[in-house]
């Protein structure tokens, strides 16, 4: 099986797809903010997900087989990615440096 490298732009909305992922063994790049880029890089990322009448369940980054990862976006070359997703809310695609970025995606 192929290991993908895929792009997700946005860490909060887009840890739960990269979990995703994950599960299949590609490699995830999360674009954010420097401090929660070092903190994704440090400790990974956990998503949990409520289940009615339980306890919920929470996925763990580090447990999974793929490899995640995260950058500022003035950090990024699209060139390197097999896939670019897009998990941002609205606004913050108007920011200097992802706005910067889907330029360079774009072209």
């Amino acid at each position: 099986m192929a290991n993908y490298k895929i792009l997700i732009l946005g860490a909060s909305y887009g840890s739960l797809l990269a979990s995703k992922i994950m599960f299949g063994g590609h490699s995830v790049t999360l674009v954010c903010w420097p401090a929660e880029a070092d903190l994704i890089n440090s400790e990974g990322f956990r998503v949990r997900m409520p289940i009615r009448g339980q306890d919920p369940i929470v996925i763990d980054s580090r447990e999974l087989p793929g490899e995640v990862s995260a950058a500022d976006p003035d950090d990024v070359n699209p060139e390197q990615f097999d896939l670019i997703g897009l998990a941002m809310q609205e606004p913050q695609y108007g920011t200097q440096g992802v706005r910067g970025l889907l330029e360079r995606i774009a072209a």
